[in-house]
This record gives C-alpha cells, sequence and structure tokens, in this order.
C-alpha cells in the first residue's frame, strides 16, 4: 500500500469507524429481536428487527455516499488542484479512493451479513430468513435429496461462487458510479459546460438505463438457456449434476459480465484521468 493509499485510509478512517461502530450496534440489535421472535413471535421485535436492518443498510449506502464525494471533490471542486499536484500519476487518485471505499465498504458488508446469518441460526423456522445463515445447509440439503455425487465438495463450490458474485456485483456498482463521475468530469471540461450538477444527473441516468439493460439481457438469456436445456437435454447430459450447474450458473455469468465491465470502466477512466483530463 503506498503513502496515498494509507493518506486517504487515515483521513477518513475516523467516520468510516463510527460506521462501523453503529452498524454494528443495529446489527446486534436485530439479533436480539431475533431471539425474542425465537422464544414468541412478538410484533414488536419483528418490527425492531426490520428496521435495524433497513438502518444498517441505509448506512452502508452512506458510507459509499461518502467515499463517491470524495472522488467528487477531487473531479470538481478546488481540492483538486491540490490533489492532482501531488508527485504521482493522475489514476493513483482513482486507485486510492477505489482501494479505500472497497476496504471500508466489505467491512461493513461483513458485519452486515454476518448479523443476518446470526439471525438466521437463531430463528430456525425459516419464515423469516434472509437466506444467509442457512445458505450452505439448504443446499447441502437440495443437493443430497438430489443424490449428487460429492456432494459436500459441490456445496463449498457453490458457496464460494456465490460469494464472488456478490463481490463483483458490488466492485462493479462502485466503479459505476466512480465511472459516472470520471465520464461527467471530462465532458464538463472538453465542452466548458459549469453546470456540472447536471452533466452527473444525466451521466447517472444514462448508467442506470445500461445497468438495467445488461440485467434484462442476463435474465433474458438465462430463461432461454434454462428452458433450452431443462426441456431438451440438460438432465439427459448432466444427468443429476445439472442440479448444481442451475445454481451456479447465473452467479457465474453475473462475476463474468461485471467484472469485466468493472475493469472496462476501471481503464476508461484511467485513460481520462491520465490523458484527457486537464485540471
Amino acid at each position: 500500500m503506498n503513502k496515498l493509499d494509507r493518506l486517504e485510509i487515515k483521513e477518513i478512517k475516523k467516520i468510516m469507524i463510527y460506521f462501523i461502530g453503529v452498524i454494528a450496534v443495529y446489527m446486534l440489535l436485530s439479533v436480539i429481536a431475533s431471539v425474542v421472535m425465537n422464544n414468541a413471535f412478538n410484533d414488536t421485535a419483528f418490527t425492531m428487527r426490520i428496521i435495524m436492518v433497513l438502518c444498517s443498510a441505509l448506512g452502508i449506502i452512506c458510507a459509499a455516499m461518502i467515499m463517491f464525494k470524495r472522488f467528487y471533490n477531487i473531479l470538481f471542486t478546488n481540492e483538486g488542484l491540490i490533489r492532482f499536484a501531488y508527485p504521482v500519476e493522475n489514476n493513483a487518485h482513482l486507485k486510492a479512493n477505489l482501494k479505500c471505499g472497497l476496504i471500508w465498504l466489505f467491512s461493513l458488508l461483513v458485519i452486515f451479513f454476518a448479523g443476518l446469518g446470526i439471525s438466521d441460526v437463531i430463528t430456525r423456522n425459516r419464515v423469516d430468513d434472509w437466506g444467509v445463515g442457512n445458505l450452505y445447509s439448504d443446499l447441502m440439503d437440495s443437493y443430497t435429496s438430489n443424490i449428487l455425487s460429492n456432494h459436500g465438495f459441490k456445496t463449498v463450490v457453490t458457496v464460494i461462487i456465490l460469494i464472488a458474485a456478490v463481490v463483483a456485483v458490488v466492485i462493479n456498482f462502485y466503479m459505476s458510479f466512480l465511472f459516472t463521475l470520471t465520464v461527467a468530469r471530462r465532458i464538463c471540461g472538453k465542452y466548458n459546460i459549469l453546470q456540472k450538477n447536471g452533466v452527473i444527473f444525466i451521466a447517472g441516468i444514462v448508467m442506470y438505463n445500461i445497468h438495467m439493460i445488461v440485467i434484462e439481457a442476463m435474465s433474458w438469456i438465462e430463461n432461454v438457456y434454462s428452458e433450452y436445456w431443462m426441456y431438451q437435454d440438460g438432465y439427459d447430459l448432466f444427468e443429476r449434476d445439472w442440479v448444481f450447474i442451475e445454481e451456479i450458473d447465473r452467479p457465474l455469468a453475473n462475476i463474468v459480465v461485471y467484472g469485466a465491465t468493472a475493469l472496462i470502466m476501471y481503464r476508461i477512466c484511467r485513460n481520462i484521468l491520465d490523458k484527457k483530463l486537464d485540471i
């Protein structure tokens, strides 16, 4: 980790530790509410559980917005005049924000999903589960009931792929915001547009629609693919392992598509920062 990375983490450390503490407390309260619900269903405990989870999710979004705002300051405010005077390449500021933002974001997500997982284990009734704590056991039951060979190994592989897919999606969405800000800054600089907020808004709308198109396209491809193989040769060709393939096909597609597009956006941002951006 270079000096710029350490500086970025140092400058944002206090506020992010605060977010970690708050979200940890919220998820602890959610777990306590789950204990109460496990003993006897209580509307108040159920409501508190939902509120704490929603507040934690909102806290993670706010933490991400803070990192986006820091990158916005570099590109659109006088802070950029100072930051880009550092004896480093322009893209180093992108890498520092990306590393720091993802470190804190994944730290918060680990706490968040840990709380959901503990709540799942406590409730045990699988009525109000979030699908985190029982993910492994549910997959194991499914693979065992379908008499898959090496069902334990395939369960572990499926869980790893699902986690990797979540990581790829989170990185992609975070990179999308940085990409939107970088492209908007390039447009404002090239055409001398002073209404930067309007350009950012329009760029954000375009990125949102692109994401929706990609998601719809992936869903359509998956439906066509699943229907074809299920009613044609899926079970004949793969036999019982078709159950395993159905579990991992969409996550693998997410890893490939979201990972590749995140890398493309990163390379475009680097090119803009190093060759097209003049601050």
